[in-house]
């Protein structure tokens, strides 16, 4: 089968900070695991997973990167760089960042370990906005307006004590921060945090991000340690808000994910009819997890089907406006039908109309279950699975805060 290559492409003015950080978490939202959004649930698990994880991505490492790029920024501005030299200089000192950690070995997180200065997207590019999101940025700006502005006498540069204290933080972009090693940029570093840096992550974090999930367990990061999904996390270390949002996350994951399973038995089922394929093994595959959904949809009916009788709630948690008229009236639908029948996804034919016709109305010629060409470079791969909202990534930063801090494991 040849690589199918979408006919399709995105673009934007980058106007003011506020659209290019919109647009880079939705690029990060299609980098992330099993992405390939075939029923358009994208929306809705990109706003739950800002609501409890801000700051988060897949395509994020290791939570130290919120040091070494404001170190690098603070760099910068201290030489005053001028606008033409600052993507230049930038670029050279990133690329002396990646040499400091290339000794750490490949599959360590080392951000282009193998590309080096020739790597296209620098770590400055990925964690600008998630900079923001933490605390750390104070300043509401793009990366570009940033380069033509860094530069500016006193514009952003805070006012320092003799011992190096911020004596008048509200006129730096940056949160006051622990000094870099002597030696930054020079030798050999680690992503190991140290105790000051994780409390001032923490701090800012938490002033900036109250309200979430992320926020609330790094007072005990040491809690997220033995939790498969973020609702494993034991309710009463949560506020009533953040339970709340976590239990219409948990339900929209559990009632949503059997359809997305049944979407690729059906792509399988067609593959074989129409293409002679043999896709036996991936709708046997397929077919036991669907098993295993119907039985955690059994587990939990009573809840779940309570939670789908007061949608029109969930919605205004979610907030309206940030799902279009089409996806909601389908996930109104096919939550339902989960609810009700969660059987039937295995051959329902009413239940398999619509997942058809949802993936036809988002992909038009694309769709696998409306075109031929479409389904003759399917790669053979199921897409989708339960929902966890960044919970990896966040789980991830809350074990190195707790082995920064010494917290109880």
């Amino acid at each position: 089968m040849t690589a199918y290559s979408p006919a399709s492409s995105l673009g934007w003015l980058d106007f003011d900070a506020a659209a290019a950080d919109r647009v880079a978490t939705l690029l990060r939202a299609l980098q992330e695991p099993a992405t390939l959004d075939v029923l358009g649930l994208g929306s809705v698990v990109n706003t739950f997973s800002q609501m409890l994880h801000p700051g988060t991505s897949y395509i994020h490492t290791n939570l130290r990167y919120f040091m070494f790029l404001p170190w690098i920024f603070q760099r910068l501005e201290a030489d005053r760089v001028a606008p033409g030299d600052f993507f230049r200089r930038l670029r050279d000192d990133e690329a002396r960042l990646i040499d400091c950690l290339r000794h750490l070995g490949p599959g360590q997180g080392v951000i282009g370990y193998r590309a080096g200065r020739n790597l296209k997207r620098m770590p400055s590019s990925i964690y600008w906005g998630a900079l923001r999101e933490w605390g750390l940025r104070r300043v509401s700006l793009g990366l570009g307006e940033y380069s033509q502005r860094a530069a500016a006498v006193g514009r952003y540069r805070a006012a320092r004590d003799d011992d190096g204290n911020v004596t008048d933080p509200t006129h730096s972009i940056w949160a006051p921060l622990p000094h870099p090693p002597e030696d930054f940029l020079q030798a050999d570093i680690t992503f190991e945090l140290r105790p000051d840096e994780a409390q001032v992550l923490v701090d800012n974090f938490q002033r900036k991000q109250p309200e979430t999930l992320l926020g609330s367990l790094c007072a005990n990061p040491h809690l997220a340690a033995a939790c498969r999904f973020p609702w494993d996390v034991p309710g009463s270390a949560l506020p009533g808000r953040v339970a709340e949002v976590l239990r219409h996350a948990r339900c929209f994951s559990d009632l949503t994910t059997g359809p997305q399973y049944a979407y690729n038995i059906l792509v399988a089922r067609r593959a074989r009819q129409e293409l002679g394929w043999d896709t036996d093994p991936v709708e046997q595959s397929q077919l036991g997890h669907l098993r295993q959904w119907v039985a955690l949809v059994e587990t939990r009916r009573d809840e779940l089907r309570s939670w789908a009788g007061d949608l029109p709630t969930f919605w205004e948690i979610l907030g309206r406006k940030r799902v279009n008229r089409g996806t909601r009236a389908f996930i109104d639908t096919i939550v339902n039908m989960a609810v009700d029948n969660p059987e039937g996804f295995d051959n329902d034919e009413e239940i398999h109309k619509v997942i058809q016709l949802r993936e036809i109305r988002l992909k038009s010629n694309r769709a696998r279950l409306g075109n031929r060409a479409a389904l003759e470079n399917w790669h053979g791969s199921p897409v989708g699975g339960r929902h966890s909202y960044r919970w990896s990534v966040a789980k991830r930063y809350l074990g190195e805060i707790a082995t920064a801090l010494g917290a109880d494991t």
